[in-house]
């Protein structure tokens, strides 16, 4: 029963977080081009969409952490990709337009994709939460960060490889914050749980992340790859994790594990269409509508 409810509340966090995300984009992109970013703050602050998105996401944020608090990380994390499908529906949605029928068939495959892996994996909580192992979360930590500033500093490399590195980067760092944010969670009430070192480690480490997958967001026409790595990255290192930290489960017979590896594969192939095919639409209705299309895609 802890289970379901831990999955439904991690759909509920992937749902608001991924629409609120959207509503604050779409209110951005009602206001003329301003001068400068403080102007486009200021312009951005007085519109109600923002703020009506702004609240969306903080009930996914709010949603997410239950998740976290009564659900094992190897469960919930993985649900947080069908936030490109909520997303995508999302966006659809506000632009008054049917969803694209390949954006809908990939997003079916996406979500099957999961449903298998969450059964074929069959994470579960230990009984008791053993000691938070801390050897594990600074190697994954130090790898990120180095594998990141590698993506930042190669210069003459080519695009592609900078773009996964920072992706790989990104993915590490969302999986590491994962864990410690449910570390963090684990503390007997929620004072504790904020003035907790994991909690702390977590906020530098998502910062770190969100850095990283910007940069890697900007390197040209590189989105549907630098999302699929970044999606695959953050559930297989928060599975690792949440087995090697906390004490979790999940089955490691080699058909099982095959099993799981063929079904993030159908994951991570819906994400690339999703991607692909929603920087296609957004191309094609901006350039209906004169304005200039974005180079990614």
């Amino acid at each position: 029963m802890t289970a379901a409810i831990a999955l439904l509340a991690a759909l509920v966090g992937a749902a608001g977080i991924s629409t609120g995300t959207v509503l604050q984009q779409r209110a951005g992109q009602e206001i003329d081009e301003p001068g400068s970013t403080r102007e486009l703050l200021a312009r951005v602050l007085r519109r109600r969409r923002w703020w009506a998105g702004q609240g969306v996401i903080a009930v996914g944020f709010g949603s997410y952490a239950y998740a976290l608090h009564v659900g094992p990380v190897a469960l919930v994390q993985p649900v947080l990709v069908t936030g490109l499908v909520f997303g995508t529906i999302a966006s659809a949605a506000l632009a008054g337009r049917r969803l694209d029928r390949r954006l809908l068939r990939a997003s079916v495959v996406c979500v099957l994709g999961l449903a298998a892996f969450l059964a074929i994996a069959h994470p579960q909580a230990p009984a008791v939460m053993p000691v938070p192992a801390v050897g594990p979360l600074v190697v994954v930590g130090v790898v990120a960060g180095f594998v990141g500033v590698l993506g930042l500093r190669g210069v003459g490399w080519s695009e592609p490889v900078r773009a996964a590195l920072l992706a790989l980067a990104t993915g590490g760092f969302y999986g590491l914050t994962a864990t410690l944010f449910a570390t963090a969670l684990a503390a007997s009430n929620l004072v504790a749980a904020v003035l907790s070192w994991p909690f702390a480690a977590a906020l530098v480490t998502s910062l770190c992340g969100w850095t990283f997958s910007q940069r890697a967001l900007h390197l040209g026409r590189l989105n549907a790859p630098v999302n699929a790595v970044i999606g695959t990255t953050d559930p297989a290192v928060a599975v690792t994790l949440g087995v090697l930290v906390l004490g979790e489960s999940v089955r490691t017979t080699p058909l099982a594990l095959l099993g799981q590896v063929v079904a993030a594969a159908v994951v991570v192939a819906g994400t690339v269409v999703i991607t692909r095919q929603s920087a296609a639409v957004l191309r094609t209705d901006r350039a209906g509508s004169g304005e200039r299309a974005p180079a990614w895609g």
